[in-house]
């Protein structure tokens, strides 16, 4: 039986000038618990006048972390924020959230554009804001609707133990920034025109 398939062709006829998309920014990852974002933003919530004077720019923050303009507005829906919430207690691949780690003060305590910005993940990190802030219920494993502030403690240490991949880039060419922004999105939750950050 011979597989369709070919690793590699057998005869190199293809056209050499072809070649395939590739990555706009060199990017990282690292695998950290829940906690490491929710510990980041526990310091933005005790005073948020602090970021924004850091980010004047920033058209809002999620998790503590500075949204640039550009980019979109929150677009799920209760049910898509409560089964993201479901997939952490369940074990779910949580995809991750990519942030630009390049950063650049300027004149004063006020950061350059771009700085430390959410390049992609919004919906999921506004999730998780809402439910740690009790504004989302998710079911129990009764199927009874709870807030967090009403699971205990071991529960909660559970939960933020959940790997959330934080993946990052470091530039401060904005429209790179765009083009990364645009191409995360493309194949899981398409954006509309409107939505993309390059037109």
């Amino acid at each position: 039986m011979t597989s369709k398939f070919q690793r590699y062709a057998d005869d190199e006829i293809s056209d050499p000038s072809i070649r395939m998309p590739r990555q706009i920014l060199a990017t990282s990852t690292n695998q950290y618990p829940i906690d490491v974002v929710v510990s980041s933003w526990e310091k933005h919530l005790v005073e948020p006048s602090a970021a924004h004077a850091k980010y004047p720019w920033a058209a809002g923050f999620v998790m503590g972390i500075p949204v640039p303009s550009w980019h979109r507005p929150v677009v799920w829906n209760l049910g898509q924020k409560a089964r993201f919430i479901v997939s952490v207690w369940s074990g779910g691949d949580l995809g991750s959230y990519l942030t630009n780690e390049w950063c650049d003060s300027g004149a004063g305590r006020a950061m350059a554009e771009s700085s430390d910005i959410l390049i992609d993940g919004l919906q999921r990190l506004h999730s998780l804001e809402e439910y740690l802030l009790d504004r989302l219920t998710v079911p129990d494993a009764q199927g009874q609707p709870r807030v967090w502030s009403e699971v205990g403690n071991g529960e909660r240490k559970r939960f933020l133990s959940t790997v959330f991949m934080h993946a990052h880039v470091s530039s401060d060419d904005e429209l790179s920034l765009r083009k990364t922004y645009d191409l995360y999105a493309m194949g899981v939750a398409p954006r509309t025109n409107e939505q993309r950050a390059v037109r």
